[in-house]
């Protein structure tokens, strides 16, 4: 055996000699469906169809380092966060970014619809954006609790522009023969035979640089408080520079939680919501009302039931939309929801 293999094989044996002194492994996994009648038209979807792998150790430096990976329907995702005594720098593939760790909504008690804004996210023009698309592959620091608070701040990685491409000219195939003859654009066909279509022009895609974000959580007078900023920043011209930002607050009295929230995606879009939970015959109900505020604005009201059964956890949701000034987009929505893990 040569010089190198001896090294690594001690290595891989002292590593192993480690992690069965002081490490710990676990492995559960998560299934989240949901029944839905769309006005009438009943669909099944799953938002969570996963198993989870974690590891935890401690390096002979006396930091912390923990892996957690996530075998989803979407392919594999993977944290490493390694604990430094002053703060935690989380690397991978799954790491969000730091608007997107913090800003779940308070105001709202869905089993399995909690997020951020009702009206949608990272879908386009008038939806919030969190960063967390932006950012890809994201580098995370998290701040130990300071004064009942803590701090997350993501960097994002750059993206290059994306060239446009030029239309392409279809062909003629010869319905006889399947001979193919190529045309430019513009040009037809003659009789006995059969165009294909070319292809459109593509625009350019302006490429981003590193998306930051910065996000602080915690508790001051008895209410749980947090606030957000992500700066989405492109290299080219075509596309706007944005900076959404988040605001919840959430408090608990005699019984009930009262929730508030505000996601402003800084394109023109703000969203604001307001709601009370609280848990009555063993069940755990809410109402939200959420207002958007676009070109369009749009009401949101979401009544929410839900009950844990041990491994299985099961809920329905009542969402009814509005959008001003037409009955065009207007729903009205059942959800039944259920969650088994193990």
């Amino acid at each position: 055996m040569n010089r190198s293999k001896i090294i690594a094989s001690t290595a891989i044996a002292s590593v192993m000699a480690a992690s069965s002194a002081h490490a710990a492994m676990t492995v559960n996994g998560l299934f989240a469906g949901t029944l839905t009648d769309n006005d009438g038209g009943l669909e099944s979807s799953f938002s969570t169809n996963s198993v989870y792998v974690s590891y935890s150790d401690t390096m002979d430096n006396g930091m912390g380092v923990s892996v957690a990976m996530s075998l989803t329907a979407s392919g594999l995702v993977t944290d490493v966060n390694l604990d430094t005594g002053m703060g935690t720098i989380g690397l991978g593939n799954g790491q969000d970014s730091a608007v997107d760790a913090m800003d779940g909504s308070p105001a709202c008690f869905s089993l399995n619809a909690c997020g951020s804004a009702l009206s949608g996210k990272d879908g386009g023009a008038g939806t919030y954006a969190d960063g967390d698309s932006a950012s890809g592959n994201s580098i995370m620091y998290t701040s130990p609790s300071l004064g009942g608070f803590t701090v997350k701040v993501s960097r994002g990685m750059a993206t290059s522009d994306t060239a446009a491409v030029p239309s392409t000219a279809g062909t003629c195939v010869n319905d006889v023969d399947a001979s193919v003859r190529g045309i430019l654009a513009g040009q037809e066909c003659v009789a006995g035979e059969t165009r294909t279509s070319g292809s459109a022009a593509t625009a350019t895609v302006n490429g981003l640089e590193p998306t930051m974000s910065y996000a602080i959580k915690g508790s001051i007078l008895g209410a749980t408080v947090g606030a957000g900023i992500s700066q989405i920043d492109y290299t080219g011209g075509s596309a706007s520079d944005v900076d959404p930002s988040f605001v919840t607050v959430g408090y608990s009295i005699a019984g009930l939680s009262l929730g508030y929230a505000m996601y402003d995606s800084d394109n023109g879009m703000e969203e604001t919501q307001m709601g009370v939970g609280t848990s009555a015959m063993g069940m755990n109900i809410g109402v939200t009302f959420a207002d958007k505020d676009f070109t369009t604005d749009t009401d949101y009201m979401r009544v929410s039931m839900s009950k844990g059964m041990g491994a299985a956890s099961f809920g329905i949701d009542y969402t009814e939309t509005d959008v001003s000034g037409t009955d065009t987009g207007d729903t009205d929505v059942w959800n039944f929801m259920y969650v088994v893990g193990f």
